[in-house]
C-alpha cells in the first residue's frame, strides 16, 4: 500500500516537473521587431496609437525603431510604456535617430554618429549584441562604406551572438529574381538618380546588392530572404499609405521592394523559429514601411 502511494506521489512530481519544463521551454524565446515609423509618425497621434495597439498585440520582447524624428529619450520611454517595455535607449535627439526598447534591461555599448548617415546603436540585451542602424537612403556607395564599418566593428569586438537590424535601404541578393523584372521600380530609381547626380541609389543602371552581400559574406543570415515565400511577401516598402492608396492596390507590387532587415550572426541562425514581414492591411496608416520580425530561441536559460 505504502509503495503504491509513494509511486503515485513520484508520478505526480514527475508530471508537474514535465509541465514546468514545457512551460519554461515555451517561454524561452525572444520576439524581435524592427520598424521604420516614418518621420516619428509625422506627429500624428492616431498613427502612434495604432502602432502601440499593434505592438501590444504582438507582445515582442525587443523593438528596434528608425526615424524617431523629434523624439527625446523621455518620448521614447513614454511610447515604450504604452506597450509594456520599461527599458529604452535612443541613439541621439537630432535628425533621424534610431532607438530600441525592451522588456529586459538594456546595456548601452556604443552610440556612433560619425561616419554614418543616421548612426549606429550597439546595445546588449541578455547575451545578445544588437546593432540598430538606418543606412543612407541616397547612395549605394555610402551604404557600402557603412556596412563595411559595421562588419569591421563586429569582427574587432568578436560579437558572436549578434543581430543587425533596421532600414538598410539596400537589396538582398536573395531577392534578385523577384526584383530584376520590376521595370517600374528601376525607372523610378533611375529618374531619381538623374535628378540628384550627387548621389546614386542605382549602381549605374543596376540594382546594387553589395551592401547585403557584405553582411552575408561576414556570416550573417538573411533569415527573411531565406524563409519567406513567395518573394512578394517580403515587401517592406512602400506601404499603400505612402501614395494615399488602399491596401491591396494593384499598382503597388510593381514598385514594392524590401529595405528592412533582421540579420543574424552564424551562431544565431540555427535558433530562428519564425520570421515575418507584416505587410497586411492591419498595418496601413502607420508608416511608409512595414515592420519585420523574428522569433529566436534564447541562448541562456
Amino acid at each position: 500500500m505504502l509503495k503504491n502511494v509513494c509511486a503515485k506521489i513520484l508520478a505526480l512530481i514527475s508530471l508537474f516537473s514535465l509541465a514546468f519544463s514545457v512551460r519554461a521551454q515555451e517561454s524561452e524565446t525572444l520576439k524581435i521587431i524592427s520598424y521604420n515609423i516614418w518621420n516619428g509618425f509625422e506627429k500624428q497621434q492616431d498613427r502612434k496609437d495604432k502602432f502601440s495597439d499593434w505592438i501590444r498585440k504582438e507582445q515582442p520582447d525587443i523593438v528596434a525603431l528608425q526615424e524617431l524624428v523629434d523624439f527625446k529619450q523621455t518620448d521614447l520611454a513614454q511610447l515604450a510604456k504604452t506597450y509594456g517595455h520599461p527599458y529604452t535607449v535612443l541613439l541621439k535627439e537630432k535628425g533621424y535617430p534610431v532607438g530600441i526598447s525592451s522588456r529586459y534591461p538594456i546595456t548601452l555599448i556604443k552610440a556612433q554618429v560619425d561616419s554614418f548617415w543616421h548612426g549606429m546603436l550597439h546595445v546588449k540585451i541578455k547575451n545578445l549584441d544588437l546593432i540598430v542602424t538606418h543606412l543612407s537612403p541616397f547612395s549605394w556607395k555610402y551604404r557600402l562604406g557603412e556596412a563595411r564599418q559595421i562588419v569591421e566593428y563586429i569582427k574587432t569586438n568578436r560579437l558572436d551572438n549578434c543581430i543587425i537590424m533596421g532600414d538598410l535601404n539596400a537589396y538582398s541578393p536573395l531577392d534578385a529574381s523577384w526584383l530584376e523584372p520590376k521595370s517600374a521600380l528601376k525607372a523610378n530609381l533611375r529618374k531619381w538618380d538623374q535628378e540628384h547626380p550627387q548621389y546614386g541609389n542605382m549602381n549605374g543602371s543596376r540594382f546594387d546588392y553589395r551592401v547585403l552581400s557584405t553582411f552575408m559574406a561576414a556570416g550573417f543570415d538573411d533569415c527573411i530572404g531565406r524563409a519567406v515565400f513567395p518573394e512578394s511577401k517580403r515587401a517592406s516598402f512602400p506601404t499603400a499609405t505612402l501614395y494615399n492608396w488602399k491596401w491591396g492596390d494593384a499598382r503597388l507590387p510593381a514598385v514594392s521592394e524590401r529595405l528592412d532587415y533582421i540579420l543574424l550572426s552564424e551562431a544565431l541562425a540555427p535558433h530562428v523559429q519564425q520570421v515575418e514581414v507584416h505587410n497586411g492591411a492591419a498595418l496601413e496608416g502607420i508608416s511608409d514601411h512595414y515592420p519585420v520580425s523574428v522569433v529566436i530561441d534564447q541562448l541562456e536559460k
